[in-house]
């Protein structure tokens, strides 16, 4: 689990916002749109989906904390690195634009941010509860410290995904 979280926050900051805030939309130039593109399909859609994300684990979840789909869709998550680099995003050197249209990235994004909160939400969940409950607090601080580690990797290869853009 704990190297779940680590996964997670890593490819979460490795391109949330480095890559996906430089994304161009191509409806309507110079409308309104084009102004508030960023901070509504970026920012306020992140975090409304990552909070429904967290917010679904009260209700559901699914699956348990020993199935092996968990750390497969954790894993299945680094699609979103490649997905947004395909992205409108502006400037770049390298990568072709293939996702063109807004709704390719906003789509993206649902996803992306909703699976962020969702599988951390379970995954420092079930951390704790899959060892002894004498060793439940370590095992907490243990998932403290991972969460810390995917944000310090995050970041450090955010450099290299935007530069490979």
């Amino acid at each position: 689990m704990a190297l779940s979280v680590c996964c997670i926050f890593a490819i979460t900051i490795g391109t949330f916002p480095t890559v996906t805030v430089d994304v161009k939309s191509i409806v309507e130039p110079g409308s309104k749109w084009e102004m508030y593109f960023i901070p509504v399909s970026c920012f306020l859609i992140f975090n409304v989906m990552d909070w429904a994300g967290r917010s679904l684990t009260a209700v559901c979840m699914w699956p348990g904390k020993d199935s092996w789909l968990l750390p497969a869709l954790v894993v299945l998550r680094v699609v979103f690195v490649p997905l947004f680099m395909l992205c409108n995003v502006q400037p770049r050197t390298y990568t072709p634009v293939v996702f063109q249209h807004d709704a390719w990235y906003i789509l993206f994004m649902v996803l992306f941010a909703f699976s962020n909160g969702y599988l951390a939400s379970l995954c420092m969940c079930f951390g704790p509860k899959k060892v002894a409950v004498h060793e439940a607090e370590t095992a907490g601080a243990v998932m403290a410290f991972f969460l810390s580690l995917g944000l310090a990797l995050g970041a450090a290869m955010s450099f290299a995904i935007r530069t490979l853009v």
